[in-house]
């Protein structure tokens, strides 16, 4: 009998901290969220501080603010977007392997600002990532540099 006591004094400790990890920890994390002013630049705020959402909102945001200069102007600055593109896959972001390649897509048709760039970025993805499209865009933006 003195064992099952035991036991259920034992879980009911169990279950009380976990209780109260739970709520300090969702208190923390109140506080966490309250540090970004609520203004225009809160995603971006979040992003900062590493919330994969906003950085994948961001990203997104940069990205398709890119797009439209190239819709506008023929060429765009791509930059922010495949910074936090490839973030987003080192993060395992289950979006950010398509947003990277909407990117690697985009380098490849020569809308970067800089040419040269945009194909040393892709050798990079290229040799640091397993992406079996990089060698075909590589070629399409520099003929005969796949190798």
């Amino acid at each position: 009998m003195r064992d099952i006591s035991f036991l259920k004094v034992s879980s009911f400790l169990a279950s009380a901290a976990f209780c109260s990890s739970t709520v300090f920890g969702g208190i923390a994390l109140a506080e966490e969220i309250s540090e970004c002013p609520k203004d225009e630049l809160w995603m971006e705020c979040r992003a900062a501080q590493g919330d994969v959402l906003a950085i994948y909102v961001v990203a997104r945001d940069s990205y398709d603010l890119a797009y439209a200069q190239v819709k506008e102007q023929g060429l765009a600055d791509f930059t922010q977007a495949l910074m936090m593109g490839r973030e987003l896959v080192g993060m395992d972001e289950r979006n950010g392997g398509r947003l990277l390649k909407m990117i690697h897509l985009q380098l490849s048709w020569g809308n970067h600002i800089d040419r040269d760039q945009a194909l040393a970025w892709l050798k990079e993805d290229r040799d640091q990532r397993d992406l079996d499209y990089l060698p075909v865009l590589i070629n399409r933006l520099a003929p005969g540099h796949t190798q």
